[in-house]
């Protein structure tokens, strides 16, 4: 199905509409900034991690490698550096997944581009389909048993504090399908398949819930800025796919 306001925004507006985003964005993240945190250092650093994030999630939807994924391996470097300087070692691990896809996607990316140098998506076989269904089940499963392990070394992924969401909600299993979903997308979407970004929709849906139970506001923020994007690479790796077919 052909929408004509996202065939603009990926196509004719893709300029005009990428810095009205991005320029929307750091306002949104600015004014987060300014209005819940004590402006410290590290408060300082998040902001700016968060800006880089914004050119490299808008770069992936609209397929560019080398923007895409070497400002994914800068925000992702980032953010490890946060979570370290901050003492959340566990949560080391997500962004430190995700840096080392970012690598191994500028190579592989590269090896996958049409005639104007963009990332040629591809569509995913119900194998594909069927093994992400998969890791996702057994993700979920194992989940809780390794980070248990890590809690009793300190580096607990997911701290369980049995508060819950909505009165009864565990918001333990919220991180850990947050968790589980968002390095499956990951792995997705580095992997060139256009499904991954139904994964991503889900994911910020879900970590809008978490951002805003934390109080992390600025990333409460930055998750639905993310979520516009979402929408428009999803619709934008379709196109290409199709147009590549």
């Amino acid at each position: 199905m052909r929408i004509q306001l996202l065939d603009n925004i990926t196509g004719k507006w893709a300029l005009q509409w990428i810095i009205t985003w991005f320029i929307c964005g750091v306002i949104a993240l600015s004014a987060g900034f300014w209005l819940t945190t004590d402006h410290t250092t590290l408060d300082w650093f998040y902001l700016a991690v968060s800006f880089i994030g914004l050119i490299c999630v808008v770069s992936l939807s609209f397929r560019k490698n080398v923007m895409g994924n070497g400002f994914g391996m800068g925000a992702t470097a980032g953010e490890v550096v946060v979570q370290a300087t901050s003492g959340a070692v566990g949560l080391m691990l997500a962004p430190l997944f995700n840096f080392f896809t970012h690598v191994y996607g500028i190579f592989y990316w590269s090896k996958h581009t049409d005639p104007d140098g963009d990332m040629i998506p591809k569509s995913a076989s119900k194998a594909v389909w069927l093994i992400t269904a998969v890791f996702i089940v057994i993700g979920l499963v194992l989940f809780p048993t390794v980070n248990d392990l890590l809690a009793n070394y300190g580096y607990a992924v997911v701290e369980d504090d049995s508060s819950l969401f909505l009165g009864f909600i565990s918001f333990f299993w919220i991180n850990v399908i947050a968790f589980v979903l968002s390095i499956t997308a990951q792995a997705a979407m580095i992997l060139r398949y256009s499904f991954s970004w139904w994964l991503w929709i889900i994911v910020n849906f879900v970590w809008l819930i978490v951002n805003l139970m934390s109080g992390n506001y600025i990333f409460a923020i930055q998750t639905m800025i993310y979520q516009v994007n979402s929408f428009v690479g999803l619709y934008e790796w379709y196109r290409s796919e199709q147009q590549s077919a």
